[in-house]
């Protein structure tokens, strides 16, 4: 994760190391720690040997939104998805595809926590990631993922869409003026996980954008 902050420009305020651990890059603001003293510092159960605090570049929703126009991708948006396990499992599948910018709306997990971080692999810094409200993206439209309801997605022009929405597995979306876009399923399964609901759909933009 540290080298991916690096690879993304983020700058180190500190980066701890355990004793017996090794940096994979040089770094003027190290400082090593007794084993007893890293664990008390870390917030995990089984820690690897080095932790960092970085500085984050917060887009802003403008930049999010021009960034994703000018790569000709709808603007993701996570909608009160508390999880952060969830939204950082996002952010690791919106890199993998392509996905230049986020929008995180009220409710959410911040995606630059620990755990988000953790769960995306780093790959969030790799994102330009902006904390908006629905007023910031009026002019946009889009699709919401649902469970059912939606046009199937192989019917649903998503890919030229201004921005595909993601919301809570318990309080679905928040605006019920969105268009709806479903995953078929096999009978008797009611919904998937948001995350793999959300791998589902920004592959298949990038499958349609590279054909």
């Amino acid at each position: 994760m540290l080298a991916e902050a690096k690879a993304a420009g983020l700058e180190f305020e500190l980066i701890a190391v355990r004793e017996g651990d090794k940096l994979p890059f040089h770094a003027s603001s190290r400082v090593t720690l007794t084993p007893a003293a890293f664990r008390a510092a870390t917030q995990t159960v089984t820690p690897q040997g080095v932790i960092g605090i970085a500085r984050v570049r917060e887009a802003s929703v403008a930049d999010a939104i021009e960034a994703a126009r000018n790569a000709r991708w709808p603007l993701v948006v996570l909608d009160g998805i508390q999880d952060p396990g969830n939204v950082g499992a996002i952010c690791r599948t919106a890199a993998a595809a392509g996905v230049p910018a986020v929008a995180v709306l009220p409710g959410c997990a911040d995606p630059f926590g620990p755990k988000a971080v953790r769960a995306s692999a780093g790959n969030v810094f790799r994102l330009r990631v902006a904390a908006a409200r629905w007023g910031d993206l009026k002019g946009l439209q889009g699709y919401g993922a649902a469970s059912s309801g939606g046009a199937p997605l192989a019917e649903a022009p998503i890919e030229s869409a201004g921005m595909i929405v993601f919301g809570s597995e318990t309080h679905g979306l928040s605006r019920a003026d969105l268009e709806l876009v479903t995953i078929p399923m096999s009978s008797g399964v009611e919904s998937l996980n948001v995350a793999a609901a959300a791998a589902v759909i920004m592959f298949e933009i990038a499958r349609r954008r590279a054909a």
